[in-house]
């Protein structure tokens, strides 16, 4: 009897979480691209803040992003799909590098990809809902050599509102998007960096 329950309990807890994996797919599904502020906390082991960013953050599948860092130095970090741009206002530098979708260096990108990139890279481990209309999804990466050990994606009333991960030192990364807007409508050269007159240039991509 006893085995009996344990291998029901089993097959309930396989059930419930991929049913949550199904969810999760389902409200990640519909997003083609957003718009949102943010800020951005890096935490110690302790949960001390040892920075702390605020900016502004867009998407579009596929695989183009773009970052503006305001404080506490301007940055920006432009992803047309191929390219990645690094630019820093304060060392008058721009980093050409050719652009990796890998979840596991950009978590932002799992906002962007379909199921397969999620299958590849990510097992779900847990979920919970917090109060009326929000909920988390607990990931784990599936390589054993990924640069964090954990991410939670936060949703509340379906729309994406935070991102945190943890990494081996136990530092957690946490994203808050506010004023978010979905599938808003780009330019079509929204996506490609600029590059002021008088900066360095560093091109990995040539």
């Amino acid at each position: 009897m006893l085995i009996g329950m344990f291998y029901a309990s089993i097959s309930w807890a396989d059930t419930d979480r991929e049913n949550a994996k199904m969810q999760l797919l389902e409200l990640l599904k519909p997003i083609t691209g957003f718009s949102a502020q943010f800020t951005q906390q890096l935490l110690d082991s302790e949960r001390n803040s040892l920075l702390t960013q605020s900016g502004e953050l867009h998407g579009q599948k596929p695989d183009k992003l773009y970052w503006h860092v305001f404080q506490p130095s301007a940055q920006e970090i432009v992803s047309n799909g191929v390219n990645l741009w690094l630019y820093d206002a304060d060392l008058e530098q721009v980093i050409i590098q050719p652009y990796s979708n890998n979840p596991e260096t950009n978590p932002i990108s799992l906002l962007l990809g379909g199921s397969q990139l999620f299958a590849d890279n990510f097992q779900l481990v847990d979920h919970r809902q917090s109060g009326d209309s929000t909920i988390q999804f607990s990931l784990e990466p599936l390589q054993p050599n990924a640069l964090y050990s954990g991410l939670i994606l936060e949703f509340d009333q379906g729309t994406p509102t935070a991102i945190s991960f943890t990494d081996s030192l136990g530092q957690t990364t946490q994203l808050n998007l506010h004023q978010l807007k979905l599938n808003p409508v780009f330019d079509d050269d929204f996506f490609t960096f600029s590059i002021p007159k008088g900066v360095d240039v560093v091109d990995h991509v040539q």
